[in-house]
């Protein structure tokens, strides 16, 4: 009936689908969790790993953790994280900066914006996808090698090869 023992922490139940493994290098610690009888209306923000199995509308932003929306979980809500998984329902879109998956219990209507994108067989997706990964802050996407090295930013085009007209059919 109690917990006897109160130094031991409390962990979010077992068995939660879709969850994300830790990233590398980081230390394992709990994910915080939304259970499947809780709802909330507004703006989500923090800075651990979140696991959603009730409902949430609004924005969800956690650009450094990981999201994870269990089986059960209704999200309404645009959310931006490193990596989101989704098994339940999602009507939002979904920015991370490594990964988004989609899992086979799925139901997604959104957006999807990351550099890896999984969807697995049997999910229910309507949006689009977006996997282009951007260049690091402060730093221009590299221009191709050339030969000798004559290009200056000031002048790409004295460098660079005229481009040869092929015949349309």
């Amino acid at each position: 009936m109690w917990n006897k023992r109160e130094d031991e922490p409390v962990r979010p139940p077992s068995g939660t689908q879709g969850t994300l493994p830790p990233a590398s290098g980081s230390e394992r610690r709990e994910a915080a969790g939304i259970g499947p009888s809780i709802t909330i209306t507004g703006d989500v923000t923090g800075d651990e790993d979140l696991t959603i199995l009730g409902r949430v509308e609004g924005k969800i932003d956690l650009p450094k953790h990981s999201v994870t929306i269990g089986q059960g979980g209704r999200v309404k809500a645009d959310i931006h994280a490193k990596a989101v998984s989704v098994a339940g329902e999602v009507h939002g879109n979904l920015v991370a900066s490594e990964q988004i998956v989609i899992r086979k219990t799925a139901t997604m209507l959104g957006n999807l914006t990351a550099p890896r994108v999984g969807l697995e067989d049997g999910c229910s997706f309507r949006g689009s996808v977006e996997m282009e990964t951007p260049p690091p802050k402060g730093r221009v996407a590299p221009a191709s090698p050339q030969a000798g090295g004559g290009a200056t930013a000031a002048s790409p085009a004295a460098a660079a090869p005229k481009p040869e007209s092929a015949p349309r059919s």
